[in-house]
């Protein structure tokens, strides 16, 4: 167990070896292989990237593959968002069995990659939401059959290659970025374009990621450099200390360095066949230190990290416990985030609706359908359900009692319930 601590001398007069200090350089990656990450604000050291300027798509790409945290907030949200989907279409019953038939050809060809998947419209918003989380802003262009019959596929563009110019009347109008450094006006009509967040004076959006580099920055910095830090302190070692004993009076030399060499050899041999239940008795001459590590660094790091890591998160629109990393938060306090978390969700999955919407309604009129389609998402499974049912029994328990005592009429009742009017049968039931 302690063979490796302990250096077996069969003199007393051991010569301790000079140990040079040198700096001990230990990095998350080989330099020689992947440079630094050049950005704004210093260098990260992540992987292997460089930052020009113009290639902001990969760049955030790039951060979203390599740092943990934002992969994993960026993870959360688009699952969050691409719950299990649905088609629904309105209409008479023949025009809708026409538009089933022609959705599911559509839904067949519509995702931009050929790998036999069958669920595109599935997919594809999949993939919108990703990389609307990624850039904050999606941008694409449908191509038609021969005849405009009908849609052919998706292009997808690299939204920053599209920009934006004032038209007639103040309205900006979209232009693409050709290979030659010229610009294309792009057609409205086969042209679908969102962003994650809205601005009146940025019409291609704010990236939802620009306000984490620089904090990601330190983060790895202090992964760097704790683990140079605790490379240098060593790993916590016992260092045992065995006094020599006295020379006895008139003591041959030569006995003397036998016997307190066997003395030693008995000390360490001890250690050596001690077991986790053994003790070990010796005289007052033997101390035992531990050498190496420093006590309490780790937690001062680790403190230090989760600070800036949760900085990280707050940039991702994110709350820790979404994450795993709940500190002790309340319930009440998790269940108003919970709430302010799905409206959200509703919100960006509304987008996503508008993109599947918008191929099925095109692809219909080219097929001269005029049915009504939509895109459903499905709630995200409600943790507080329970609370949320009694809460929903006790309110309609009040707006019952408001009818029966004639404070509210029945259909002000119903509409305070959520309902246009009461139930004709229930009306009558109350009249009598």
């Amino acid at each position: 167990m302690f063979k490796n601590l302990f250096q077996k001398n069969k003199t007393v007069a051991v010569q301790v070896p000079m140990v040079k200090s040198r700096r001990i350089i230990t990095s998350l990656r080989d330099r020689s292989i992947n440079p630094p990450l050049e950005m704004i604000g210093g260098g990260m050291y992540a992987g292997s990237f460089k930052y020009s300027g113009s290639n902001r798509a990969d760049f955030f790409r790039f951060m979203r593959d390599r740092i943990p945290i934002i992969s994993a907030g960026i993870w959360t949200w688009v699952h969050l968002c691409a719950t299990p989907q649905r088609r629904e279409i309105q209409g008479d019953d023949g025009r809708v069995r026409q538009a089933e038939k022609i959705l599911d050809r559509l839904e067949s060809r519509i995702y931009p990659r050929l790998d036999g998947d069958r669920h595109g419209f599935a997919r594809l918003t999949e993939n919108f939401f990703m990389e609307l989380f990624t850039l904050g802003k999606f941008a694409a262009i449908v191509h038609l059959l021969p005849g405009a019959s009908g849609i052919s596929h998706l292009e997808i563009l690299d939204p920053y290659r599209v920009k934006w110019k004032e038209g007639k009347y103040g309205r900006q109008e979209p232009w693409l970025e050709m290979e030659n450094g010229e610009y294309e006006k792009i057609n409205p009509a086969t042209f679908f374009h969102r962003t994650l967040i809205s601005d009146f004076n940025r019409p291609d959006g704010i990236e939802p990621l620009a306000a984490i580099p620089f904090v990601v920055e330190i983060e790895q910095q202090m992964l760097e450099d704790m683990a140079r830090s605790s490379h240098n302190s060593g790993t916590p070692r016992l260092q045992v200390k065995i006094t020599p004993p006295q020379p006895n009076p008139g003591e041959d030399p030569d006995n003397y360095t036998q016997r307190i060499n066997s003395y030693f050899e008995k000390t360490v041999q001890q250690f050596d066949e001690l077991g986790p239940d053994d003790n070990l008795f010796t005289w007052s001459d033997v101390e035992i230190t531990v050498i190496g590590g420093t006590s309490g660094e780790g937690n001062t790091w680790k403190l230090n990290r989760e600070q800036v890591i949760e900085d990280v998160i707050t940039g991702l629109k994110l709350f820790p416990w979404a994450l795993g990393r709940s500190h002790g938060t309340t319930r009440n306090w998790i269940y108003a985030q919970y709430n302010l978390l799905m409206q959200i969700v509703d919100s960006i999955q509304a987008i996503g609706s508008d993109l599947a919407e918008w191929l099925m309604r095109l692809e219909l009129r080219l097929a001269g359908n005029t049915a009504h389609p939509a895109w459903i998402f499905e709630a995200n499974k409600d943790p507080f359900i329970v609370e949320r049912s009694r809460a929903r029994l006790m309110h309609l328990d009040w707006i019952d009692r408001m009818v029966q005592a004639g404070y509210i009429s029945i259909d002000q009742g119903a509409r305070e319930l959520g309902y246009e009017k009461a139930y004709r049968a229930q009306r009558e039931d109350v009249s009598k």
